[in-house]
């Protein structure tokens, strides 16, 4: 007779069983703990900017609605910034799993205010192939030759219109053919419309219609709105009087490497277009590496510089 216990029994069996799960259980977190691996160590400040900067200004001013004009400095950097990292993610996404990608996403689309997938049929799909001349959609000559400070303040709101074409289509392809890049769209959508809904509703339902209303506006609505257009602006800028046919003067870069510390190397546009899926971290090097070949007018040294020089300074001298 066998005793209760024996390894060969009901209970061993059991046991057995049960370090079977817990192995399996273990293989799959440990796996799950892989795909959520940074690709590259240089994303720590990316996490760090997605989930304390990007959430920080809307947490402040639910805390204290006061403090929500006083922070809308770092608001508009922070959606510039959502900007910025939802259009790294699109070309070197940050983490080494799918799911934890798709997550990530989602949780950017809250902050830049429209869904990431947007990137794709516009920006890969499009701006990089045609790379501002004949066919891009986004070309910054569609509104003439003549560069001016009321054409580029106004070309985001054009450039949004010129893009909703080729969201539709790829949106209508995606239902019709890939179920998979359609959830992806769905879960996007759903987030920008959840996230941003939540928010409004936690600033009204702790401080009421007339108090968070506008909070909410000037803490987390306006910047959100904003980050697209700051996103198409600095296209412009870095796109106008170029040459789109030149293998090196196809794009103005902003040099500086303080700006560029807080726009994630942002300013090297050059090396983006020729290295697209290369990770922002490797921008400055290669861009060093063919600055020389580059017009010195085009390697500009920041984009407020810029902007200022060249929408300010410039007509005030010509007035002269």
């Amino acid at each position: 007779m066998e005793r209760e216990g024996n390894a060969n029994g009901p209970s061993g069996s059991r046991r057995a069983s049960s370090y079977l799960r817990v192995a399996t259980l273990s293989r799959s977190l440990y796996h799950e703990f892989l795909t959520m691996q940074l690709r590259f160590r240089e994303d720590v400040r990316t996490l760090i900017w997605a989930f304390g900067l990007l959430p920080l200004v809307p947490a402040l001013a639910l805390y204290r609605p006061a403090l929500a004009l006083w922070l809308a400095p770092l608001a508009l950097y922070a959606s510039y910034c959502s900007g910025v990292l939802a259009h790294n993610q699109n070309h070197s996404p940050t983490f080494v799993g799918r799911r934890a990608n798709s997550a990530y996403a989602a949780w950017l689309s809250i902050f830049y205010g429209f869904p990431l997938f947007a990137w794709v049929p516009t920006h890969n799909q499009n701006h990089h192939r045609y790379l501002n001349g004949e066919g891009d959609a986004t070309r910054t000559t569609r509104l003439g030759t003549v560069d001016s400070a009321w054409i580029a303040f106004t070309y985001p709101l054009y450039s949004g219109a010129w893009q909703r074409p080729l969201l539709a289509s790829y949106v209508k392809d995606a239902r019709a053919e890939h179920p998979a890049r359609y959830r992806r769209i769905v879960v996007e959508a759903s987030a920008v419309v959840l996230g941003q809904g939540g928010l409004l509703a936690a600033f009204c339902a702790l401080h009421g219609f007339r108090v968070g209303l506008p909070t909410y506006a000037l803490a987390a609505g306006l910047p959100a709105l904003l980050a697209t257009y700051f996103m198409m602006f600095t296209n412009y800028l870095q796109h106008v009087g170029c040459d789109a046919q030149s293998p090196d003067d196809h794009s103005r870069n902003f040099v500086s490497p303080f700006w560029n510390w807080f726009v994630f190397e942002n300013g090297l546009h050059t090396v983006h277009h020729e290295h697209p899926g290369v990770h922002w971290s490797r921008y400055r090097a290669l861009h060093e590496a063919r600055a020389a070949r580059i017009s010195p007018r085009l390697n500009q040294n920041s984009l407020f510089g810029y902007v200022l020089a060249t929408y300010v300074g410039e007509p005030l001298r010509r007035d002269q």
